[in-house]
């Protein structure tokens, strides 16, 4: 869902983190389309994939006993915390001013797991695919799944969808790390984990891509194609699309 707003001098433009990175990574015409109300048809893999994720989420409620975290807890960097699945909302609010113009974009989210292992903050996300082999030859996520660990990675945490300030989380860390895990949809083993930490190039990376995602969604910029017969023979929004291949 991505939404456009208008309150006084200010455009709003709000978004769930995966419409935004599955958009600047994959086609940016989904955005016009999803503003449009264009909703996609979801695919038997993304069925599959959603079912061991409610599976997963169920076992870990069944088998691990959390402890409640304290305020203490959370600004003492030394202690190891981990957080239920499913269990973190996420924002993130960036202002721009494009020609004389304030746009303010919020981004939001929830988080497959969160954790602080040695003063360490890490946002696991987990994709669960039909055909995990198709990454034995990639040495780095595809593109909108690094912007949606990035974009996780530098919100705001709480564990209420529309927190009050009191109901943030803020959780000290002596840095950030991401960790993409490309799990059997039909075993939800992993198989294979992307990791890194993140550097002033993932930040400039994401301001960049965030940025191009509000031009383009309040109109100062035009999308730009991809130019790819194969992706847009895979995508969700095919039959909608007149910018099609």
């Amino acid at each position: 869902m991505i939404k456009i707003e208008k309150e006084q001098d200010v455009t709003h433009v709000s978004a769930a983190v995966t419409d935004f990175a599955d958009s600047l990574g994959y086609c940016e015409y989904k955005i016009p389309l999803t503003i449009q109300g264009v909703k996609a048809k979801p695919t038997k893999s993304l069925q599959m994939g959603s079912k061991a994720h409610i599976a997963e989420e169920q076992y870990e409620q069944e088998t691990v006993e959390f402890e409640p975290v304290t305020a203490d807890e959370l600004i003492d960097e030394t202690v190891d915390l981990e957080f239920p699945r499913e269990d973190i909302y996420s924002r993130l609010m960036i202002p721009f001013e494009f020609e004389k113009q304030a746009v303010v974009v919020s981004l939001n989210g929830r988080i497959d797991k969160m954790k602080r292992v040695g003063g360490t903050l890490i946002i696991q996300d987990d994709k669960f695919v039909s055909k995990p082999e198709k990454y034995d030859n990639r040495n780095r996520p595809f593109p909108g799944q690094m912007l949606q660990v990035l974009t996780y990675l530098n919100s705001a945490f709480s564990n209420v969808r529309n927190p009050a300030p009191d109901e943030i989380l803020d959780m000290s860390h002596t840095e950030k790390k991401w960790q993409l895990r490309i799990c059997d949809s039909k075993t939800r083993e992993p198989y294979k984990t992307f990791s890194d930490v993140v550097d002033q190039f993932s930040m400039v990376y994401l301001h960049n891509s965030i940025e191009k995602f509000a031009k383009i969604a309040t109109g100062f910029i035009q999308p730009e194609h991809h130019n790819s017969q194969a992706k847009c023979n895979a995508c969700n929004l095919k039959s909608s699309c007149e910018f099609r291949l």
